[in-house]
């Protein structure tokens, strides 16, 4: 069993909630949710931000 699996579970909430259907990811999205992982909770937080305003920037009012 891998560890990246077992810590992620570690997160999961203890009930039981509807989830989405799996989605494929690229080799790049993966590459960027292992970085995002491994970020601190206020890098994270940071990350977040940033790509909500830049996201907001992009679209039309």
């Amino acid at each position: 069993m891998s560890s990246d699996l077992n810590a992620a579970d570690g997160e999961q909430l203890a009930e039981r909630v509807a989830q989405p259907g799996r989605e494929w990811v690229t080799p790049e999205e993966r590459l960027l949710l292992r970085f995002y992982r491994q970020l601190g909770h206020a890098d994270q937080a940071f990350m977040r931000r940033a790509i909500e305003a830049i996201v907001l920037k992009k679209s039309p009012l």
